[in-house]
Order: structure tokens, then C-alpha cells, then sequence
């Protein structure tokens, strides 16, 4: 029985070893990556569509960081953030009304944040020393004070450090591009009557520039 169990537990150990995807070349081992300038501007996009206007906004108060093992993506987790008062759309009066209680209501709630708990999907591309991998991000969103379950399209680009690499930062550089959408209803966000849904979208297609090193 108790060889039996051994053999069984070896299995499932084999399984999921083999199950986990690797960047070639890069050395095993979960580490550190924080989000830094100097790599590159960390920013997000967001985007509302509605019939009547179609808004665009920005922000750069992000930050964050994530562990990431090269030797099995699968188990990426990390946490990025962002200052709800660093979001602009190019209108003050505009960004003003954000920021207030009918909206974000950045007083009571003043962060945004995804929540990374894995990936999922994990492909790799590897030339010339770069290597990009592609995959779904499975996490949790919270925005106005409601966390919810959620995934975001992420592509990472991985540079082992090298003397040219050194010249932005220290350490092995990773630089991710994500996507996703969030629907206003699904935190609460109600808006003024009659607004989302012809003035305001219903959802916001938001997009992430990361940048960071080990």
C-alpha cells in the first residue's frame, strides 16, 4: 500500500512538471521582477466606447511586481496597481467627475488592481536571445471597492541581462503587454442616469505597458 502511494504521488509530480512551460536557456527558479521607469514608462490605457462619445484615457501611476519562475510560467503571480488619481482622459472638468463619489469615487477607493494568480496557455518564442512568451493571465480585478474574477491577454518579452540590457537596468528585463475588459455594472459603478451606455461604455477595454527587471 504504502509503495503504491509513493508511485502515485511520483506521478502526479511527474505530470505536473512536464505540464509546466519554460523559457529556453533561462536558469529554474522563482524570482522577484518589480515594475521600473527605468526599463521602460509603465502606463495603461482605457478606452470607452459609447454611441454618443468615445473617451480615451491614461495613467503612469502604476506600480507593482510580479515572482516569475522561467522554468515553469504556469506559476506566475504578481500584483499591479493603480492611483485612481493619476487617471486622465485630456478633460478636466471630465476627470473630475471620475474621480468623484458617482464614479471611481478615488476618496473611498484610491487604487485599482489586478491580482495575478497564474497563467495559463503558455506559448514561447525564442530568437536571437529574446524570448516571447504569450498567455492568459487568471487573476481577480478590484475597482471600486468589488473584486471579481478575471483574465487579461498578456504577451512577455524576456531578456536574460546582458552588458546591452544593463545599460536600462540591473538584473533579467521583462516587459509585458496586457489586455482586458471591464464592465462597469459588475463594481458597481452606476454613473449619472442615463449616462453609461450612451455617453459612457458599459465596459472599458483597458490596455497595460509593464515594464521591469529582476
Amino acid at each position: 500500500m504504502r509503495k503504491t502511494l509513493i508511485l502515485a504521488v511520483a506521478f502526479v509530480a511527474a505530470v505536473a512538471f512536464s505540464s509546466a512551460t519554460s523559457i529556453p536557456g533561462a536558469a529554474a527558479g522563482a524570482k522577484k521582477y518589480t515594475l521600473n521607469n527605468s526599463v521602460g514608462k509603465n502606463a495603461i490605457e482605457f478606452v470607452s466606447d459609447a454611441p454618443m462619445e468615445k473617451i480615451n484615457g491614461t495613467s503612469d501611476g502604476v506600480d507593482g511586481s510580479f515572482m516569475l519562475d522561467a522554468a515553469n510560467l504556469e506559476a506566475t503571480t504578481g500584483k499591479i496597481t493603480v492611483k485612481v488619481m493619476t487617471m486622465k482622459t485630456a478633460n478636466s472638468k471630465r476627470d473630475e467627475h471620475m474621480y468623484d463619489a458617482m464614479w471611481l469615487d478615488a476618496g473611498t477607493y484610491p487604487t485599482i488592481v489586478f491580482d495575478v494568480k497564474s497563467l495559463k496557455d503558455v506559448k514561447v518564442t525564442t530568437k536571437d536571445g529574446r524570448s516571447v512568451v504569450t498567455a492568459t493571465a487568471v487573476g481577480s480585478f478590484t475597482c471600486h471597492g468589488v473584486t471579481k474574477p478575471s483574465t487579461a491577454n498578456v504577451t512577455i518579452t524576456y531578456l536574460p541581462e546582458s552588458a546591452e540590457t544593463k545599460k536600462r537596468a540591473s538584473g533579467n528585463l521583462a516587459m509585458i503587454e496586457a489586455s482586458f475588459t471591464v464592465a462597469l455594472a459588475e463594481h458597481n459603478i452606476t454613473g449619472k442616469a442615463g449616462v453609461v451606455g450612451k455617453s459612457v461604455g458599459e465596459k472599458i477595454a483597458v490596455t497595460a505597458k509593464l515594464f521591469s527587471n529582476s
